[in-house]
């Protein structure tokens, strides 16, 4: 058996790679668990997971594994559940016989109908498709396991697994001034995934436990959050228009804004605003893969 300060499931998708190269100038020592990572697993063996997690014996494990595609998930809810839930009840359980610290990356695609309201984590939520559906379960297995965090939140950055994340999505809109649909109608409290990866490492290595909004302070919509990076590269968007997400093929949530206040108060300081989110997309650049 080896011991390891961080265990990252989904090291090498966009949450994964921010908090592995933010735990490496932490110089704690963490290792990546995806198909591609350090620890070659497929998240849906649970014997070879389970294996991994005995044999490793991390302190603290960060759950950042998702199929994060809303149209998959419902094309496909059985390996939703696999990819998206049923790990989360092994991880649970290892960090219960162990006292290991469970870290678990949720979403915030639980609410719609009330515009640009923040909401807390007490709050009703309402499951309008299997990736949400699949999500909320994770957190109810997830929780189970005493120190377990559980954290509901939603970011940007660069580089993704696919290279079609909503900030890469935007850019390559922004540099071929493409015609695209930009929602004025879904809300969302977006943080930069570099911000969101020091974040996660505060509160994992803290005492926080149960569940916790981790966003930008600021709620916007997906058509301000673009408008909002093309005017700090400076690029038009002449062919882009107002599209509405309530046309989507599948149901998705509208009204995602998160109140982080709890967050803030435990981390002792203030999350970014929008601007500040578009500074720090703009600052890491030459992260972006085209």
């Amino acid at each position: 058996m080896i011991s390891t300060d961080l265990m990252v499931l989904g090291g090498t998708g966009l949450a994964g790679r921010a908090i592995m190269a933010a735990a490496r100038k932490r110089d704690l020592t963490a290792v990546t668990l995806a198909r591609g990572g350090d620890l070659a697993v497929d998240i849906r063996d649970t014997d070879a997971l389970r294996e991994t997690l005995s044999r490793t014996a991390p302190k603290v494990i960060v759950n950042a594994a998702a199929m994060v595609s809303i149209p998959a998930c419902e094309h496909d809810p059985a390996a939703a559940w696999l990819i998206n839930a049923r790990p989360a009840a092994i991880l649970a359980d290892h960090a219960r016989e162990t006292g290991a610290r469970l870290v678990h990356i949720s979403t915030d695609h639980y609410y719609t109908g009330d515009g640009q309201r923040r909401h807390s984590e007490g709050e009703p939520v309402r499951l309008v498709n299997d990736y949400a559906r699949v999500k909320y379960a994770a957190e109810g297995f997830a929780l189970t396991a005493p120190s377990a965090l559980v954290l509901r939140t939603n970011f940007v950055g660069w580089p993704s697994a696919t290279g079609g994340s909503l900030a890469e999505w935007a850019m390559q809109v922004i540099a071929g001034d493409l015609a695209a649909d930009l929602y004025d109608d879904q809300f969302v409290s977006c943080l930069d995934v570099w911000t969101l990866a020091d974040g996660v490492l505060d509160l994992a290595f803290g005492d926080a436990v149960g569940l916790l909004n981790l966003g930008s302070c600021e709620v916007f919509s997906k058509a301000d959050f673009v408008l909002a990076l093309a005017k700090g590269l400076n690029r038009p968007l002449s062919r882009a228009k107002i599209g509405k997400v309530g046309a989507q093929a599948t149901p998705r949530a509208d009204s995602l804004g998160l109140d982080v206040s709890q967050a803030e108060r435990i981390l002792g300081r203030s999350l970014p605003t929008l601007d500040v989110v578009i500074a720090n997309l703009l600052a890491h650049l030459e992260d972006r893969r085209f």
